[in-house]
């Protein structure tokens, strides 16, 4: 019994260990979460940072922990693909999404934004330039102001301050220039 319980601890000590040095790898090399696919010049949403005072990560008040953590940006990320897929300027876009797919839009959504608050999140998913380019020949400003629009929607159906709505509006602001086409 006693070597059980030493098989089952080292087992989860190696796991743990082996944990903290792939978060480590990714933290350290955001490059190793993007597709080889991907020209070095674009940047990723890992890239571009939020400027907002008094964030240092999970340290101190962030905005991650502003928003009430991952359940809080889950939350506003879940009205907000309700607002985003009814748009009747951008649901278009996905229109005939699997429930998977749309599953899967949602964690790289969470992850995105959960990153750029602060919070321990990585976001893998491709870069937001070549995730949108061709789109319906290229998606125009006012199609952006929509997705702005609608996750502006759901930050205040969650009852998010004004100065957190105002910083994650200034992260969706900074992705403009790499999705925007036309």
């Amino acid at each position: 019994m006693k070597i059980q319980n030493l098989l089952t601890k080292f087992f989860w000590l190696t796991l743990a260990c082996i944990t903290v040095i792939v978060v480590t790898i990714f933290k350290l090399s955001p490059s190793l979460a993007r597709s080889t696919a991907t020209p070095p010049a674009q940047l990723s949403t890992a890239d571009v940072t939020i400027a907002y005072s008094g964030s240092q990560g999970l340290v101190g008040n962030s905005l991650y922990k502003r928003l009430g953590g991952y359940n809080g940006i889950a939350a506003v990320i879940d009205d907000a693909a309700q607002y985003i897929f009814n748009d009747p300027q951008i649901g278009k876009y996905f229109i005939g999404l699997s429930t998977n797919s749309k599953q899967r839009l949602r964690e790289l959504l969470i992850a995105q934004f959960c990153e750029a608050a602060g919070g321990p999140c990585i976001y893998t998913g491709r870069t937001m330039k070549l995730s949108h380019s061709g789109i319906g020949g290229g998606l125009t400003n006012s199609e952006f102001n929509a997705f702005a629009y609608d996750i502006g929607l759901a930050l205040k159906d969650n009852k998010v301050n004004q100065k957190e709505r105002e910083e994650v509006l200034a992260f969706v602001e900074s992705l403009r220039d790499h999705i925007v086409e036309k």
